[in-house]
């Protein structure tokens, strides 16, 4: 009799196990929705983002839509109106994105290493040596709330006492390809972009020159900045965090078994994606207090 009621105690026990299992399994969104800004070579992106839709929807058995942004407000303004469920953000724009539209992230870019750098760069022949001599010229930046393509590169300036007003002309481009392009047409004597190298060798001006045997005289470059954030919106994750995980592991998988690493490199980076976590962003909100930036998009 001990046994039997020992036997169906255990039973009962795997059942209610079955039944919570049953009760608590996790329904599938009808589709997700990724969102990107157009920080490289736009066209390149496009064709990108349609590869990278069509391979994730087959690994998920869910349709995937790429989600193109003009600026990095028009993101964080996507991702806050649920148009978007997760969203590749520059490292500023998570730290909005984080406030204004309960941005979590789960993965960074992994270039040459796990963070990048601000450069301010000048052809060789400008006769521009160093920062200050930037004062009275035209300097191309990427956008108000491009971490290296702005922000960083206004501290440094900021620095040495210089702001926008004491420059002869200041033009934003809106990405990085634009920035070069402007320095290459000589519509700019200097230019703030990103490198993926200290050293530059790895700099936008590189990796966007039109003119492969212009030469750039690098006259400021920034302390490292952690790379590009891969997020989901909040909600979205507590209603579906087992297509949030898969997603973030098929994204994985696909850039270290992809043989051509440059497939889908102007969304996903050229090397690996990484785990994240918000405090790894400490250093950029840091700057934020720095230049007294308000969160808003």
């Amino acid at each position: 009799m001990k046994r039997l009621i020992l036997g169906l105690i255990a039973l009962l026990v795997f059942s209610n196990a079955q039944a919570a299992e049953t009760n608590t399994v996790e329904a599938t969104p009808s589709m997700i929705t990724i969102g990107v800004i157009p920080g490289g070579n736009p066209e390149n992106l496009r064709e990108q983002g349609l590869a990278l839709a069509k391979e994730l929807q087959g690994k998920l058995n869910i349709p995937v839509n790429i989600y193109v942004s003009k600026n990095y407000a028009g993101l964080v303004e996507a991702m806050k109106t649920k148009k978007v469920d997760f969203a590749f953000f520059s490292s500023l724009t998570y730290v909005f994105a984080e406030q204004q539209a309960q941005a979590k992230v789960l993965l960074k870019k992994v270039w040459q290493e796990p963070f990048y750098y601000s450069a301010i760069i000048t052809p060789k022949n400008s006769g521009i040596k160093k920062l200050k001599d930037l004062k009275g010229r035209r300097i191309a930046f990427v956008d108000d709330k491009s971490s290296s393509g702005y922000l960083y590169p206004q501290v440094a300036l900021k620095k040495l006492g210089l702001n926008e007003k004491d420059f002869k002309e200041v033009a934003f481009t809106g990405n990085h390809q634009a920035s070069i392009q402007f320095l290459e047409a000589k519509k700019v004597d200097a230019a703030a972009v990103f490198s993926d190298d200290e050293k530059g060798t790895q700099g936008a001006w590189v990796k966007f020159a039109s003119d492969k045997k212009a030469q750039y005289r690098i006259l400021w470059m920034s302390a490292p900045i952690p790379n590009d954030p891969f997020c989901v919106r909040q909600d979205f994750y507590d209603q579906y965090p087992k297509t949030t995980h898969t997603l973030m592991f098929a994204l994985i998988d696909i850039l270290e078994q992809t043989h051509n690493k440059n497939t889908y490199s102007e969304i996903l980076g050229s090397r690996d994606l990484m785990p994240a976590t918000s405090k790894q962003y400490d250093p950029v909100r840091e700057m934020v207090k720095a230049l007294n930036i308000e969160l808003k998009p």
